[in-house]
């Protein structure tokens, strides 16, 4: 018999059947439903993305290096996720209509002053997050990206960055005509983003431990220290008066006379699978029982 072929043969030896093995293959029943899902998996997850919306990818051990600098102050981190929403598929920061922004449009957009915007700018070209091309501008790459992440870097060591989320926060206004919250209030949003454990949101030391057991989660006091923030409680009270279009931002965990907070992964998420639906049904809950409120 010829290796180029698989064929079905009765006890006897007969051949009942021959078929091309460039076109069919051979698997067991664990594969077969193995293949089914990761087959449903991938939907699903197609299915969450559908329904957040577009994103970009960022880089978590990218953001803690700007967290860290002295550099970029927390405001400065702030803009800078809101400015990288508006990266293209060709690198380049524009409109909606891909039509690319200059330097008017960036200010237009980030809602500042000339000389904070000319201070701000002069930042990210000097560390080589913004790159001048003419008469527009070009984000880095090792900062955040858009599409697909094929010889850039794997999904694991990404975290999912929902651009309509983040542009909503940074945006919205008040009854005044105001933006409701200021570049330092969004900033813990950001700053924790590189705590995030990548299957359950949960702000923590270790978030790539497989085994949500196993999370080393920060209390809320240590959550403070991190933000460099001296009053926990206002920070929670802070935190949670954070609201996205109606849905909750972070929601306080009590465990063991202590609290931990989680993430919306609708905003941020780290995971390569689609969110658990007890996480998104956490989230939802607290958003139902404030609105009968």
């Amino acid at each position: 018999m010829s290796n180029d072929n698989l064929y079905i043969v009765t006890g006897d030896g007969e051949i009942r059947e021959k078929f091309d093995s460039n076109t069919y293959y051979i698997r067991n029943k664990n594969q077969d439903e193995f293949v089914k899902m990761k087959v449903k998996a991938k939907k699903d997850f197609d299915e969450f993305n559908e329904d957040t919306g577009k994103f970009i990818w960022s880089y978590p051990e990218r953001i803690q290096q700007l967290i860290k600098s002295n550099e970029f102050s927390k405001s400065d981190i702030t803009m800078i996720f809101y400015l990288a929403t508006f990266i293209n598929g060709t690198g380049y920061l524009a409109y909606d209509n891909n039509i690319k922004l200059d330097k008017k449009g960036l200010q237009s957009k980030l809602e500042i002053g000339r000389t904070l915007f000319g201070k701000f700018l002069k930042k990210l070209i000097k560390y080589e997050i913004l790159m001048p091309s003419g008469n527009y501008f070009k984000w880095n790459e090792t900062c955040n990206f858009y599409g697909s992440t094929k010889g850039k870097a794997k999904p694991k060591t990404l975290v999912r960055t929902y651009v309509n989320q983040i542009r909503e926060l940074y945006e919205t206004k008040n009854e005044k005509g105001k933006r409701k919250y200021s570049a330092i209030n969004l900033y813990p949003i950001f700053a924790l983003v590189p705590y995030l454990h990548h299957s359950s949101n949960i702000v923590c030391k270790n978030p790539n431990v497989q085994d949500i057991e196993d999370i080393e989660y920060f209390n809320l006091k240590e959550i403070a220290e991190l933000l460099d923030l001296r009053d926990s409680k206002r920070m929670v009270a802070s935190l949670h008066s954070l609201v996205l279009d109606g849905q909750t931002t972070f929601i306080k965990v009590e465990s063991k006379n202590e609290a931990y907070l989680k993430l919306n992964p609708r905003i941020f998420w780290r995971g390569t699978n689609v969110p658990d639906q007890n996480l998104v049904a956490e989230f939802d809950m607290i958003d139902n029982n404030r609105i009968k409120n």
